[in-house]
Formats: structure tokens, sequence, C-alpha cells
């Protein structure tokens, strides 16, 4: 039976990935009486290449050296396999991590920062009245007056407090192989990505410790698809015979527009949940830990105050990583638009042009934002927006 009694606290955080365990970590760190609710048991399984960027380990303030399976330093670009040209990076551009591990190790963070951490416990429904946010599950019933829902592109708090509608939404395949010593050996310090998918999306390796993450990203409205685009992948790669760990599909979310609303009342999305992943690689992870900073300051800044965390926080989404998602999709229109249709004229000038190979790498590292390298280009930024 539900417990009818209702435990108060500063802030409640639903789900403990990347988002939700970053956001409660600093919001216990200030003070703040912080729940954390968690619907699985970590270490749990969790859909996800694992490739970190070099960028996300200096945002997040603590080592995951100990999670660490890999290093990314270099990218092999294909055409359905073939075409293939290298590019180094010479320096970390990627971490590899199984996301069950790297997980569990910031949700243990955020629990020896002070929150308190319920795993194993679903909420059931959500009650918003009086600027307080009410949640119950089958274990409790919670209130506090900030609520962030870290919960994935799937949860179900954007749809009970009516945010995030319309966000635009792709789906993705991720398949952990087993892989043999060769094929370790192919891709040690490398990735994969595997182009020429209409309208845009792309195929990728990531290596790890005694595997290799393989998988297939495609554009909205092309999900029914994945699952064979993504064997034709592992055949081309010479992986079809492998031993296969997982296989697994999920949703990737993309907010498009300062105009899509991601926070109202007490009730603040962040990471998936609010479609922070860009659209030219649809990575997310940084995007999670840094709205998981930007939803705890504006918390922090606001508690214990007639202040209004909701419009704090999107604004600062709105200012500080809306920009680098709308360029992202600009590039990735551009870029894909021109693979597709010139497939060898653009895979020869994308080979042979170092600039935009090293301005990538940068960003991946946190050297460089998407929106300031589109910028440098105005004639690029302009073709895109009329593609």
């Amino acid at each position: 039976m539900t417990n009818t009694t209702t435990s108060h606290f500063d802030a409640i955080v639903v789900g403990g990935g990347p988002a939700g365990s970053t956001a409660a970590r600093r919001l216990a760190q200030s003070g703040a009486r912080t729940l954390l609710l968690e619907k699985a048991m970590h270490p749990r399984y969790k859909t996800c290449g694992g490739g970190i960027p070099a960028r996300t380990a200096s945002m997040l303030d603590l080592s995951i050296d100990s999670v660490v399976e890999g290093e990314v330093s270099a990218v092999e670009v294909t055409h359905f396999g073939r075409r293939g040209f290298v590019k180094q990076a010479h320096a970390p551009i990627a971490y590899m991590v199984m996301r069950d591990q790297f997980d569990q190790l910031l949700l243990h963070a955020a629990e020896e920062a002070g929150v308190e951490v319920h795993e194993a416990e679903a909420v059931t429904s959500l009650e918003s009245e009086a600027g307080r946010a009410t949640l119950r599950s089958d274990r409790g019933c919670y209130s506090a007056p900030y609520l962030l829902a870290a919960d994935g592109a799937t949860g179900p708090i954007a749809r009970w407090a009516g945010l995030g509608q319309g966000i635009a939404k792709s789906a993705a395949y991720e398949i952990e192989i087993e892989a043999p010593a060769a094929a370790l050996d192919r891709w040690q310090g490398r990735a994969n990505v595997d182009v020429g998918y209409k309208p845009w999306g792309y195929g990728w390796v990531f290596p790890k410790q005694g595997r290799l993450s393989v998988g297939v990203v495609l554009s909205p409205g092309r999900g029914g698809s994945i699952r064979r685009w993504s064997e034709e992948y592992l055949t081309r790669l010479g992986l079809d015979g492998a031993t296969v760990g997982s296989a697994t599909g999920h949703p990737i979310r993309y907010r498009r527009s300062n105009k899509e609303r991601i926070a109202q009342g007490p009730v603040l999305l962040l990471g998936d949940a609010a479609g922070l992943a860009d659209e030219f690689t649809a990575e997310g992870i940084a995007y999670a830990v840094h709205s998981g900073i930007l939803a705890a300051g504006a918390v922090i800044a606001t508690l214990g105050s007639d202040g209004e965390a909701a419009t704090t926080y999107q604004r600062a989404v709105n200012d500080e990583i809306q920009p680098e998602l709308n360029a992202a999709r600009a590039i990735s229109r551009l870029y894909y638009w021109c693979i597709s249709t010139w497939a060898r004229l653009a895979l020869s000038v994308s080979q042979r042009i170092d600039y935009f190979w090293r301005a990538f790498f940068r960003i991946m590292r946190g050297e460089a934002r998407y929106d300031t390298e589109l910028g440098r280009w105005p004639g690029l930024a302009w073709t895109a927006k009329v593609l």
C-alpha cells in the first residue's frame, strides 16, 4: 500500500542518468535537501553508444577514469563501407564507457554529496499546484517547490506537465559486440562514422574493452527500417557472425526552437527529456550534464525566494545550449545533404579540408562550439538555412 504521508524536500530529481545525478549533486552541495528517484536499480543497462565527448569530463568536475574503457583520437569516415579516409585528432576527443558503470559513478557521487537516493522506485503521478510539485510512487508521496525531470526521452514527467510537446524525435539502434581480437585491434583508438543514409543519419563503431559498440541513427520517420540497416552495417564491417551481447533501440529527441517550452511552474526538463541532443552527431550526454548544471544553478539562485527558477532555467538553456543545437542542425542538414546528393565529391572535399575536422575536434574537446565555428562561415550558414 502506498504511504500516504508526504515527505517534503527543497528539490526532487527524477532520473539517475547524467543530467539528474549532476543536478542533484550540485543541489546537495549547495545545502538543498534533495531527493532523487530512479525507476531502475543501478548498475542498470542503458542503450547508448557510450562515447563521452572529452568536453563532458571537464564539466563534471569529478574523475571518470575508473569507468573509461578506451579513448578515441581518430575518426574513419566511410560511405556504406567504401571510400574511407581517416582523420587524426592527435588527442582524445571522446572516452568510451559502458553507461551502466558511468551512470552508477555519477549517482554514487550524488549520494556522497548528500542526495537522498531512492532506486527501483518509479513515479506514478504528478500534481502541481500552489508552486509545488507532488509526486507519488508505489512507495511514497513527495513534495517540493522544484521538480527536475531527467527521466529520459520516453519519461512521463514532460507529458504530465504539458512540456516538451512537439519536439522532433528520431531512432537509434545499438549493438554491443563481443568482437574478435582482429576487430578490436582494427578499431583501437578509432571510431567509424559510416555515412550515406538518407535524408540523414550514420552508422558508428566505438571501441571498448573487449567489445565494440556498433549502431545506426536515422532521421525522424525512418525508425521502422533501422534494424535492417544495422544488420547490413554489421555485414559490411565483417561482424555479422560475432557474438551479440545486447541489441536495443531507443528514441532521440531534438529541441529545435527557443519556443519549445521545457520549464514551467515547478517543473524543469533536463537532458533527453528536454530534447537536448545535437542533430549532427545525435550526441546528448554533454548537453545532459550541461542542463543539469544550469537547472541546479537556477534552483539554487531562487531557493527560498519568490524567484522563478523555470524562467531562469529556460532562458539559460536558450542562451547557452540552444545556439549550439541550432548550429549543429544547420551543419547536419548541409553535410548530410551534400553526402546524399554528391557522395564522391562531398567525401573528397571532406577528406581534403582539414579545417572542418580540426573545428569538429575542438568542439568535442570543449575548445570551441558549433555556433561559433559555423559563424566563421556565413555562406555555409546561409546555405544550410535554405536547404
